[in-house]
């Protein structure tokens, strides 16, 4: 388990800023997918403000994500909408650099579009589109993207697939573990001491199978690392 240990949430949505702008200045597209959820909420205020929102190159950026639920744009629990208030009101960024899931689609129809997307604009590497970064966000009940425990199939053929969460019922889109794993780089977003216990677990069977998407899915050619505040972080065993 590759992990960064913070002193704050603001320590690190600080590097993931420094990250993306370091990224922006490679003079080449670059393709990164967001996660959802309430962590990277803190990240998407920071690239909103200076120095990020002057000086990172968004012409460079495209944006997509990990995972939608089925409701349109502007819904509150549009994971889209969410980006687009905190983040891309306050930036200039081409519209065509924003891959956003189409929620209030039919998902089964939407899957296949989104997949053609991703085709058509990411480069390729291994027969798949590449995502230069993925960052991914971990629930309390270990899933990640719309990958849930024990309804996840590891040998998913397709990019995209259909997902409903357990508890609520909803759908949703999201993108499998096949496309997951063939990034150059995946970062996992994990803040809060309501996420140790399941990190301990993780960091203890590392070896092991767990029924946890977040501990099963790595890149398969690339870098996976999880960047932690200390409360995430501590039941952790040093030097592991």
């Amino acid at each position: 388990m590759n992990y960064q240990v913070f002193e704050s949430p603001d320590a690190v949505v600080y590097s993931l800023s420094e990250k993306l702008l370091s990224l922006s200045k490679e003079g080449r597209d670059i393709h990164v997918s967001l996660s959802g959820g309430s962590t990277p909420k803190l990240w998407f205020k920071k690239l909103a403000h200076t120095p990020y929102n002057q000086d990172i190159n968004w012409e460079n950026i495209h944006f997509w994500w990990g995972d939608e639920r089925c409701v349109a744009p502007t819904d509150p629990e549009s994971n889209y909408g969410e980006v687009n208030e905190l983040l891309f009101k306050n930036i200039e960024i081409p519209e065509a650099n924003v891959h956003r899931i189409l929620g209030e689609n039919d998902p089964s129809s939407e899957a296949i579009r989104f997949s053609e997307e991703m085709m058509e604009i990411i480069p390729s590497n291994h027969g798949l589109p590449e995502f230069d970064w993925i960052i991914l966000g971990m629930g309390t009940d270990g899933h990640t993207a719309s990958l849930f425990p024990n309804r996840t199939d590891y040998t998913e053929t397709a990019i995209a697939i259909v997902a409903t969460q357990p508890e609520s019922g909803q759908i949703r889109v999201s993108k499998s573990t096949r496309l997951i794993e063939n990034a150059k780089r995946i970062t996992y977003l994990v803040l809060g001491e309501n996420k140790a216990p399941i990190l301990k677990e993780i960091q203890q069977n590392s070896a092991g199978i767990l029924p946890y998407p977040a501990a099963n899915i790595k890149s398969t050619h690339g870098q996976t690392e999880w960047f932690l505040d200390l409360q995430a972080a501590k039941l952790l065993s040093h030097g592991e």
